[in-house]
């Protein structure tokens, strides 16, 4: 299963995967930042197409409706000689604009609105007979002192007895210029909204397919373009091996055969690459003739030098190699760059080991701490500087983590040590001591005198805890 995770997650880093991935996740970026911005101007042009829709009938209906007979009309109703005949043009303008869904004439007063001509035959709005006071609806009681001043008033109300509306109110003046009325026009904002979700579908729908269209042609461009060759020289790398100098001449001429011809950077990219690779190719013929007159003598020094700097037993660095990494130490205590501290480990039990069970087993003890050591400390260099000591000199990041270092290391021994089923020369112990370099120190004997103090403390704790053959 982690294989497989793994597989997936690095064909997922891919060129191949990402960069198509990229454009569509572009797409979809740009369609998410344009489809709200859509939406809103084509809301509010539909707003602006109402409010002057609204404007022009109201202004004709105002001008049907003499003001000077207002008052008339009030007290004498259907029976006023002219309101019949001004009541049906008033319906033939209406009826000049579907997209009206309401008109009437009222005078708006503080107790209500005055109905004057309602020239609504059916629907939901209860608008009563002629000098019949109504009680207006909560979205427009707000501005009920406006029209009562006789101002002009647009309204995109909430949610009403007729779902959310756009209203407009445009007062009629008598030959005084007194507003004796309101000519009212509503639209539905249902009717808007359901407009708004038409067309957006259609716009997605179309945009969609756009962008769609542009990706799969993109997609497919950057395919043959860019991915292609790249992939093409990456599979071939890939097959490269270098064993032999025959090996590299294979290697060159497979890459020749691809003759990448894209006319672009990709194609400046196979040239640089064919020529770093003739020119490695030059460099490893002269190199390998040369390894191999060097080798014999490499394979010399390599055995001095382990001899010289690697004990024996646990095959990690000897007092030889400590002292010569201590002189690299001082160099830095002098030149006041030194950051280091030195850790000291001393074996416990190991004479009751070497006398109960032999030397044998005294040494697989020596080596069972030393991979303690070596595992807790992978980063460092460790030296066996005496038969049962060690020591770590701790830099870089053993150094910044030196404290929970030192927290692994002495569980690690508590844990070996503890195990009931291990046979004697199994149960790894030591005691271990720290110390860090401070700008008082002068050299690096100082830092281990204090590390060595340290793990002899903790190595009379243990004795007298544990007790000890040693």
């Amino acid at each position: 299963m982690g294989e497989k995770f793994q597989a997936f997650r690095k064909k997922c880093q891919s060129i191949t995967v990402r960069l198509p991935l990229t454009f569509v996740f572009s797409g979809l970026f740009v369609m998410v930042i344009i489809l709200p911005f859509t939406y809103f101007w084509f809301q509010n042009r539909m707003l602006k197409d109402y409010s002057r829709m609204a404007n022009a009938i109201t202004s004709l209906m105002s001008q049907v409706v003499d003001g000077n007979l207002v008052q008339t009309y009030l007290e004498e109703g259907i029976d006023a000689d002219e309101y019949q005949a001004l009541r049906k043009q008033l319906f033939e303008i209406k009826e000049n604009y579907p997209d009206v869904l309401y008109a009437h004439v009222i005078r708006f007063e503080e107790e209500g609105a005055r109905v004057i001509f309602n020239l609504q035959d059916t629907g939901k709005m209860a608008i009563g007979a002629p000098g019949q006071v109504m009680e207006l609806q909560d979205p427009y009681r707000e501005y009920l002192d406006k029209l009562v001043r006789g101002m002009q008033v647009s309204v995109v109300t909430g949610k009403t007895e007729d779902g959310r509306m756009f209203a407009y109110f445009e007062p009629v003046r008598d030959d005084l210029g007194k507003v004796q009325c309101h000519v009212c026009v509503a639209f539905s904002m249902e009717e808007l909204y359901q407009q708004d979700f038409s067309y957006l579908i259609g716009v997605l729908f179309v945009v969609g397919i756009g962008v769609t269209l542009v990706l799969v042609l993109d997609v497919n461009m950057v395919r043959r373009s860019v991915i292609r060759p790249l992939k093409q020289m990456s599979d071939c790398a890939r097959s490269f091996t270098y064993d032999t100098e025959s090996d590299r001449f294979r290697n060159v001429q497979a890459m020749e055969e691809l003759n990448i011809q894209t006319h672009d950077e990709i194609q400046e990219l196979y040239y640089e690459f064919m020529s770093v690779m003739k020119e490695s190719l030059y460099y490893m013929t002269n190199l390998s003739r040369a390894k191999n007159s060097i080798q014999a003598q490499e394979e010399k020094l390599d055995q001095i030098s382990e001899t010289a700097y690697k004990d024996a037993l646990t095959r990690v660095g000897n007092q030889a190699s400590f002292n010569k990494l201590t002189d690299t130490l001082n160099r830095d205590i002098a030149e006041k760059k030194a950051k280091f501290a030195i850790v000291m480990v001393d074996l416990n039990n190991l004479k009751y080991v070497n006398d109960t069970y032999g030397h044998k087993y005294g040494d697989s003890y020596i080596k069972g701490c030393c991979n303690i050591i070596c595992g807790v400390y992978k980063r460092s260099p460790v030296f066996r500087v005496g038969g049962d000591e060690f020591v770590v000199v701790l830099r870089n990041e053993d150094y910044i983590s030196r404290l929970l270092r030192m927290t692994q290391i002495t569980e690690a021994f508590m844990a070996s040590y503890g195990q009931e089923s291990a046979q004697p020369w199994e149960k790894y112990s030591a005691s271990v001591g720290m110390s860090e370099y401070t700008d008082a120190d002068t050299n690096v004997d100082q830092v281990v005198k204090r590390a060595d103090a340290a793990m002899y403390e903790n190595k009379q704790k243990f004795k007298k805890k544990y007790g000890s053959y040693r």
